[in-house]
């Protein structure tokens, strides 16, 4: 019965040590999620810190019809004044440190903003430039920050990219941020860059940082319409704000902010930043054109995709690296616009091999750029050369990051079109013989 009764007690206590709260926890209610952080640099101060939060109005976490609410006063003049931006508040801060600025923004805050919703991170260029380690480990030790947040490298200023956070589709701005950055896996034009991933590169003996670029579009790079016949253009060399088009939100995400340590070192576009993802297995699926050789200023567009995951294999010659990259791409036949029976065996060999130059090219001068130009390996290769080394002392004694831009890399690339789209023959377009009355 003692025994019993002893258990029971036990029991007792550790139920009400285990549902017990701890001094620090917080309700739900209490506290505003940052949904995107911007850090330019100072003028009075290191750094000017941007953070964007819904207002949690018009119910609906961040909608877009949050900001109005109901009410006279003084309008679009105070919603200016007071920062708000669909359904959100932006409001920026001169500090010393990150986390810092956070602290001075609970002054006009009425609940703790938090960080671990925050879905993205924007550096500006300058800062950039200059290095971001400084503020990266600040986000590092620091228990509330969202470790899959988004890190991007803004050309311009962070805070105005922020300003033109909005969301056109859709209500709920989150979601829609949310959604902007999984485009990657449709388009392959920009890469996924996540904190963990770019913090742990800055540090790491094996490869180098790189980020997403982003920008904004004013809407004044479609020209003036011409007598001339436009030419055909098939590469897609843009970077942020650079895109011809008019209409839809001013923000851009396209091409890759490229690393040496913690400093941005040069940038890659669109086309460049398609190859460099195909090289680190994180292309999923795109689009890409190439002229008709037999009909030039036709264009052929491909819809591609990986058919295995890249072949990587580092050896050294001597103590010259040497790396053969092998790439597996399959394709579909979207679009023939000359008309030509490409579907047949003989003319769908001509295209497997048009595609498979274009692409090596493309992998070719994307590698050389990076390396020879930037002198940083973003490519990860360094991770295939340690299984060289008998020990990781032995590797990092090496200095893989100094030795890499000696290396000879050789590129192949296999291509296989696979399927012909819905047509499975090209039909030439017909013509009356005579005019129409």
């Amino acid at each position: 019965m003692r025994k019993v009764s002893k258990i029971i007690i036990l029991a007792m206590i550790f139920v009400y040590i285990l549902t017990g709260c701890t001094t620090d926890s917080k309700n739900i209610d209490d506290q505003v999620y940052a949904i995107m952080i911007g850090i330019d640099k100072g003028v009075d101060n290191k750094i000017r810190l941007t953070v964007q939060f819904p207002t949690y109005k018009g119910g609906g976490g961040g909608s877009a019809s949050g900001a109005g609410g109901g009410g006279g006063g003084g309008g679009k003049s105070e919603e200016k004044e007071s920062g708000q931006v669909d359904g959100t508040i932006v409001t920026t801060v001169e500090s010393s440190t990150v986390l810092e600025g956070i602290n001075l923004l609970s002054t006009s805050t009425s609940r703790h903003i938090s960080l671990v919703h925050c879905k993205g991170i924007i550096f500006s260029e300058q800062l950039a430039y200059e290095g971001i380690n400084l503020y990266l480990s600040d986000f590092a030790r620091f228990r509330e920050t969202r470790r899959i947040a988004t890190v991007g490298i803004c050309r311009g200023k962070a805070e105005d990219y922020i300003m033109e956070n909005k969301t056109l589709i859709g209500e709920n701005i989150s979601k829609s941020i949310e959604l902007a950055f999984s485009q990657s896996e449709n388009s392959g034009l920009f890469p996924m860059a996540f904190f963990t991933n770019v913090y742990r590169s800055t540090i790491s003996p094996y490869s180098q940082p790189y980020a997403l670029y982003v920008g904004l579009n004013n809407f004044k790079n479609l020209k003036k319409e011409t007598e001339e016949e436009p030419p055909l253009k098939t590469d897609e060399q843009f970077y942020p704000g650079e895109v011809p088009k008019k209409g839809n939100l001013k923000q851009e995400m396209i091409g890759t902010a490229v690393f040496n340590g913690d400093k941005l070192t040069g940038t890659l576009n669109a086309d460049e930043t398609r190859y460099f993802m195909m090289i680190i297995n994180e292309f999923k699926h795109g689009i890409l054109t190439v002229e008709d050789k037999k009909n030039p200023g036709m264009a052929i567009p491909f819809d591609l995709r990986p058919g295995r995951k890249p072949d990587i294999k580092v050896r050294f010659d001597k103590s010259k690296p040497v790396i053969d990259l092998n790439l597996n791409i399959e394709a579909d036949i979207v679009g023939i616009q000359s008309g030509m029976h490409y579907e047949s065996i003989d003319k769908m060999n001509e295209l497997n091999g048009l595609l498979k130059g274009s692409i090596e090219d493309g992998v070719s001068k994307t590698v050389e750029k990076v390396q020879k130009q930037m002198g940083t390996d973003i490519f990860g290769f360094g991770y295939y050369a340690a299984s060289k080394f008998l020990t990781i002392n032995d590797f990092e004694k090496y200095n893989w990051l100094s030795h890499f831009i000696d290396a000879k890399i050789n590129v192949s690339v296999y291509t296989n079109i696979r399927r012909t789209g819905l047509m499975a023959e090209s039909m030439p377009v017909r013509y009356s013989d005579k005019t129409a009355k």
